[in-house]
């Protein structure tokens, strides 16, 4: 979606990331529509029967399996998603078919047994808590970063923990980008705490903002707003007021 904007804004036409998000979503529905069947062929003919191998072969079945499941998945109400992921013996199958549910705001019971299951392995559960951001609806993403952030396991001096849930914001353009501006305010809100801490990571984080003159004028006005507040900050590192500073001016 970031490279279709880039493209729509290289033409000479200001990109609509909800716009964009909408027809992806109209084609993914369509693909399933027209053909189901094909779609349950390569589903059930590609499953990986025995203990997981994480070999070519293997992989890229479950890889092709999955990608059926994903359009399936919009068909049958998640039924086989849930399916693959109570039986599944290994994290990738059930990652994916979490992914699949999420996808069509479903999953909250594998979400909780996800979490049970993984919660003493901290790189599982920064994917735990990527995942949800990451296929939020657009207008319930930023809410959702929110709500993790709050977690008993959100840790902001954790950088992969951080990366995980405010990087899952950034990279998804269309509620990052949603028309209120919530996604904006919450990363700026986050990054001014960060800054004390960490600053290389607030640093880097602060080029989510360089693409705010891609947009709309209302999108820009939202992004210089929340960059100013960032750069505002007195005790503000040197790295982030640099990065900030580079990208307003630019």
């Amino acid at each position: 979606e970031d490279d279709l904007a880039q493209t729509l804004f290289d033409s000479g036409h200001v990109p609509d990331p909800q716009l964009i998000w909408s027809k992806r979503e109209e084609m993914r529905s369509a693909m399933a529509e027209a053909m189901p069947d094909l779609l349950a062929h390569l589903f059930t003919t590609h499953q990986v029967p025995g203990a997981y191998q994480p070999d070519a072969g293997p992989a890229s079945a479950r890889a092709l399996a999955n990608s059926a499941l994903a359009l399936l998945t919009r068909l049958d109400g998640g039924a086989r998603a849930r399916a693959q992921y109570g039986a599944a013996d290994n994290m990738t199958q059930q990652l994916a078919a979490l992914s699949c549910l999420l996808s069509i705001g479903a999953g909250d019971a594998e979400v909780k047994a996800f979490y049970q299951q993984w919660q003493g392995d901290r790189l599982v559960i920064d994917k735990w808590f990527s995942l949800q951001v990451a296929y939020a609806a657009p207008e319930a993403t930023a809410a959702t970063a929110a709500r993790l952030a709050e977690h008993p396991d959100f840790d902001m001096k954790n950088p992969n923990r951080f990366r995980a849930t405010f990087g899952a914001l950034t990279m998804s353009p269309a509620g990052f980008h949603h028309g209120g501006g919530e996604g904006y305010r919450l990363l700026a809100d986050w990054l001014i705490r960060l800054d004390p801490l960490n600053p290389q990571t607030t640093a880097r984080m602060c080029t989510a903002f360089s693409t705010w003159k891609r947009y709309d004028s209302d999108r820009q006005a939202m992004m210089r707003e929340a960059m100013e507040r960032i750069a505002s900050q007195p005790e503000l590192s040197r790295d982030t007021r640099e990065i900030v500073s580079r990208i307003l001016n630019d």
